[in-house]
């Protein structure tokens, strides 16, 4: 509030001035920015000319979240005199929030020429750029910003990124730089390392692109990933490999972390499927290919399409164990589950130290209750044979006791499971299960309520406990 005071200065005023001051003061003292535009608006009709009040009017609207308002605000200030240097900035959030980004990169590039170098312009730009897809100005922007600010950790880990996009061969000494400012880029950087240094060694910059992609894509930033994607193909039209990443990459649009930047549309699916034809056009037999298409299909509900696929894969990569029990899954789906059975079997016989499959298989028997103590129960424990500590095995095992009706052995391996890791939103939601069936529906509300906020958004383990959420507790 003191840039209120400070603007209208102690010259006389009329008393509605100062009634409106002072319950402008009042309104954004409780956060209340609606009230202080309406009460700004009267001090303005006495003060039409003042600019460095219409640009506070900018700056509640923004708040308010009211954008539209908040751009007319700053323009009416620029017609009556130079909009400040941060008011500029803000006129270009309030011009990308109200999804207007060409007029907020325009002005955010006017300022920069109008003014000196800022931190804030070319971050909000490297951003913008990206957003457009425009990942060279974004490079651009950001070796600016880092320049300015060589001791931000972020700023240098997300140039990297971008780079490992655009040119992974100038991309490792940001990202290791960013780790040696800040330990927590330090696992993503190395990743993201380790695979260049490896594609580096074919002396192939399609695969090198290609390798990128992947590192990006393991990171869940998909949208760079596609474009690392991009650069293959284009290198390499022919490269099949390259055309079966980017049809997966095109479907993940909208859900990685920088969802905002290019969301999943219709168009982006049938980009999707133009990519893996192309894939298998150019060679039939590639197993990335099949298999993307195969999780394509899935995806449009299409199971029996899915499953060609899948066992053309399965035929070129007869030891994967990954596609066996994928093959497993898709036939469960279409109710065939003595087919789906022997694959989920043949899985484990593949990868018999790997738990993960013997949970696959015994979450198969859980789920549609297929001779769950012959098949679940002894699935299960090998699955916590092999990793004890293992949250996700402990909590199939109590998922298994659940469904053969012991609910104190359940109980036990799910408590195991959250004293491991307190976090683990599924074991959450399978004990908050056991906890409603035993009545103690205090406690099972508790558990619930943990496992929806744990498990976040777009999860099937939030969807499940809130319906139980909404059903037991409305």
């Amino acid at each position: 509030m003191l840039v209120l005071i400070t603007l209208l200065g102690s010259s006389p005023r009329p008393h509605q001035v100062d009634q409106a001051f002072n319950q402008a003061r009042l309104a954004v003292s409780y956060g209340s920015y609606r009230d202080a535009i309406m009460r700004l608006s009267t001090i303005l009709n006495y003060f039409p000319g003042r600019s460095d009040l219409w640009e506070l009017a900018g700056r509640y609207a923004l708040q308010y979240g009211d954008f539209r308002s908040a751009i007319s605000y700053f323009e009416q200030a620029s017609q009556t005199g130079n909009l400040s240097l941060p008011a500029r900035i803000y006129l270009g959030d309030a011009e990308m929030l109200a999804g207007d980004l060409p007029s907020a990169i325009t002005n955010w590039e006017n300022a920069l020429r109008a003014s000196n170098p800022s931190p804030d312009l070319y971050a909000r730009l490297a951003r913008a750029y990206q957003m457009q897809g425009d990942y060279p100005a974004a490079i651009i922007a950001l070796k600016a910003l880092v320049k300015l600010q060589p001791t931000d950790a972020q700023y240098l880990y997300q140039l990297g990124l971008l780079l490992t996009a655009e040119d992974p061969s100038a991309a490792v000494a940001y990202l290791l730089n960013a780790a040696q400012i800040d330990p927590d880029f330090a696992q993503p950087a190395g990743i993201i390392q380790q695979n260049l240094n490896t594609a580096r060694l074919a002396d192939n910059p399609a695969y090198l692109h290609l390798e990128s992609g992947r590192s990006l894509a393991s990171l869940n930033h998909w949208d760079l990933a596609l474009r690392a994607f991009q650069q293959a193909t284009q290198i390499r039209p022919d490269y099949a490999e390259a055309w079966a990443y980017l049809g997966e990459a095109f479907q993940h649009l909208g859900n990685e972390q920088n969802a905002a930047y290019s969301p999943t549309t219709e168009s982006n699916i049938r980009e999707a499927k133009l990519a893996l034809e192309k894939a298998l056009a150019l060679n039939p037999d590639s197993i990335s290919a099949n298999t993307f298409m195969a999780i394509y299909w899935q995806r449009q509900n299409r199971d029996d399409l899915a499953l060609v696929y899948l066992h053309k894969a399965a035929d070129l990569a007869p030891s994967n164990a990954a596609l066996e029990a994928e093959l497993g899954n898709t036939l469960a789906s279409l109710g065939n589950l003595n087919a789906a059975y022997s694959y989920y079997q043949r899985a484990v016989d593949l990868a018999p130290r790997d738990p993960a499959y013997w949970r696959s298989l015994a979450s198969f028997s859980v789920k549609y209750e297929y001779q769950v103590h012959q098949v679940a129960l002894p699935a299960a424990r090998q699955a916590v044979l092999i990793n004890p500590q293992d949250p996700a095995s402990l909590d199939v095992m109590g998922q298994v006791f659940t469904l053969l009706n012991d609910r104190l052995s359940a109980q036990r391996f799910l408590q195991r499971a959250l004293h491991i890791d307190p976090g683990f939103a599924p074991a959450r939601l399978h004990l908050g299960l056991v906890l409603l069936i035993e009545g103690d529906t205090s406690h099972a509300r508790q558990q619930l309520s943990l496992a929806h906020s744990l498990a976040g958004t777009n999860s099937s383990v939030a969807d499940q406990a809130q319906r139980l959420l909404q059903q037991y507790f409305p």
